[in-house]
């Protein structure tokens, strides 16, 4: 079956021609998955070339009314062939669906005359739009402990581990595990988010599997949070700025937070070149840079081998061992996964161009904005997010409570550092630019 995704006017239009059987059915369905956002209310199908429907595709409709009932919206069908729009008609779906003669009528009457939660602000940009609502005028403090430098190179031990950080209100990112006694958690620390009193972390036992306290049951735990590497910070926002892409791949993590550093640069005078941020949204395509096995295993390991020699002290074919630490325990994986599932992420980044100049003395050195990879005036991104499935629609409700929701609501699925060309599809995202940062002994 032929199956094109597209946007017009904001909506979602799949053109579809072939046989809409079991085959084409399930991949009507796979391009929903990847295509819908968690903020459309309407699927406009074309399906002036689909020439016969079974009960397979019969269901994917079935499925799809539902889901947009539950969204107030609707599922439109226009330039229905004779034999399908009879099918339609004994299916009694037809009565729960729009038809229109062709595309174009059902843009006409679909499409808002303004769109949804328009902000004070409108910004655009290739493939993007973005609406932004000021709130606050106060910036933020991020609270920083270790050193992700040191982290990289190998150069930490245990007696560099700190407990409490990650398990509060508020939001951090990094690398950490909720545990009761330091000697049996420093071993499994690894990749690990904190929401508002919940925990989320991948346990570096050679897995890969998440795991995850919810805030009730941390708080009845009795455990504590262990980290290496963590970076924190509470509210209020002071914007929130919903992004839609107007490609079906949607906009990079690198594109979203120009984004974001752009609209900075535009609406504070004393922007630092920090931000922090949480986002809640619909995924294009993740990629992960995940720690697998123990870090401090492998620095103790490290010291006890020595350093790794240089080029002329080896053949080529030992090269890849001179990666660092972290690189050495961590696995790369940039193939796109998890499209259309709920992304609820944390992190912060650093705009080069504007902090080497705008930035009190003494903030940066507390940030690390040189890790491998990214030296010079390269944007420093570092984000990690939880994944949802099956998350109840709530696109009304404030931020956080839509991470409420998907927390309470949703099937928790994965935990991931992304990677900066993980794109997203659409986005509300709650910014807080930096003024200053607290270093946690």
């Amino acid at each position: 079956m032929e199956i094109t995704a597209r946007r017009a006017g904001g909506l979602l239009v799949i053109d579809l021609a072939g046989r809409m059987d079991g085959m084409g059915a399930q991949q009507v369905a796979d391009a929903l998955q990847q295509n819908l956002t968690d903020t459309d209310t309407a699927i406009i199908f074309d399906t002036g070339g689909v020439d016969y429907i079974s009960s397979a595709g019969l269901r994917v409709f079935q499925e799809y009314i539902r889901k947009m009932s539950a969204r107030n919206g609707v599922v439109a069908v226009c330039r229905p062939q004779e034999f399908v729009e009879k099918i339609l008609k004994m299916g009694g779906f037809i009565s729960s669906m729009a038809v229109y003669a062709d595309v174009d009528a059902a843009l006409g009457a679909l499409t808002p005359s303004q769109p949804p939660h328009s902000g004070d602000r409108q910004f655009s940009g290739a493939g993007w739009t973005l609406s932004a609502e000021h709130l606050f005028n106060t910036p933020g403090t991020l609270t920083v402990t270790g050193n992700l430098q040191q982290v990289h190179a190998g150069n930490v031990t245990i007696r560099d581990v700190k407990s409490g950080a990650g398990c509060a209100r508020g939001y951090w990112t990094g690398i950490g595990a909720p545990g009761k006694e330091l000697d049996a958690t420093a071993p499994l620390l690894g990749e690990m988010i904190g929401l508002n009193g919940a925990v989320f972390w991948v346990p570096t036992d050679g897995n890969l599997i998440p795991d995850f306290f919810t805030a009730e049951h941390f708080a009845s735990s009795g455990m504590t949070c262990f980290s290496l590497f963590g970076v924190g910070f509470n509210g209020p926002f002071t914007d929130i700025l919903r992004f839609q892409s107007e490609n079906p791949a949607g906009l990079s993590l690198s594109e979203l937070y120009g984004a974001v550093f752009r609209y900075l640069r535009d609406t504070y005078p004393d922007y630092t070149g920090v931000c922090a941020l949480v986002m809640k949204a619909t995924i294009g395509g993740l990629c992960s840079r995940d720690m697998k096995t123990s870090l401090l295993a492998a620095c103790d390991e490290q010291v006890k081998n020595g350093p790794v020699g240089t080029l002329r002290d080896r053949s080529i074919m030992i090269m890849p061992f001179d990666r660092s630490v972290h690189d050495r325990i961590s696995v790369v994986d940039v193939t796109p996964k998890y499209a259309g599932d709920v992304l609820i992420g944390v992190g912060y980044g650093i705009d080069p161009a504007v902090a080497q100049h705008a930035c009190p003395p003494g903030i940066l050195p507390l940030l690390p904005d040189t890790v491998p990879g990214t030296e010079g005036n390269a944007v420093f991104l570092n984000t990690r997010g939880a994944v949802f499935k099956n998350v109840p629609w709530d696109t009304a409700s404030s931020l956080e409570s839509q991470i409420d929701n998907a927390i309470s609501n949703g099937e928790f699925v994965g935990l991931h550092n992304l990677l900066n060309i993980t794109t997203v599809r659409s986005a509300l995202v709650g910014i807080l630019p930096i003024s200053s940062i607290r270093n946690e002994p």
